[in-house]
């Protein structure tokens, strides 16, 4: 019998927003999601399906800094950067080849077509409006959190361009967390 055909890797957003749109506090600190880490939101599910984790270099750093080690093991670690990495975890390399050329190698499979699973863009908040910027977020999961920041980083910064996303799913999840979950609008 004939094995089905292989679809593409899907490159996919999955992140958390307070309920006024910030992503973390103004230093870049999260601690405010930790109330929030013991509700069921999928992750599991969503992790098995990811191959490779993209990630921006202040992101990277702050992970690294957890001091826990590379935070998805088994997972091939994508840094977009500018500059050098020095001793990087196994499977971890730097990008400086442009977010295009990025979204076009993680739909290949890697350069060889060897990269097996979804891409998720872990970020930052510029990352992840760079791939939204030139169409190249297949799925988004968007977990609102039920806190108020007043301040921080916002979800996605401000853009000259307007993106336009379906509705494909919602859960009310525990804590008074909600998970909304978006497509492309199709051309």
């Amino acid at each position: 019998m004939a094995e089905p055909p292989q679809t593409a890797p899907r490159i996919r957003g999955y992140i958390a927003a307070s309920l006024d749109g910030f992503i973390a506090t103004p230093d870049g600190g999260v601690e405010w999601l930790a109330p929030y880490q013991e509700v069921e939101a999928g992750y599991g599910a969503f992790i098995a399906e990811i191959g490779t984790v993209v990630l921006g270099r202040t992101t990277f750093e702050q992970a690294m800094g957890f001091g826990i080690g590379w935070p998805y093991p088994g997972k091939r670690g994508i840094v977009v950067t500018s500059r050098p990495l020095h001793d990087p975890p196994e499977d971890v390399a730097a990008w400086n080849g442009g977010i295009p050329g990025l979204a076009g190698a993680l739909r290949r499979g890697g350069q060889d077509g060897a990269w097996a699973g979804d891409a998720w863009i872990v970020g930052g908040a510029g990352l992840q409006q760079a791939f939204m910027d030139i169409g190249a977020i297949d799925r988004l999961d968007l977990f609102i959190v039920p806190e108020l920041l007043g301040e921080g980083i916002p979800l996605f910064p401000r853009s000259a361009r307007r993106h336009r996303l379906r509705l494909e799913g919602t859960a009310a999840l525990p804590m008074g967390m909600v998970r909304l979950t978006y497509g492309p609008v199709p051309d």
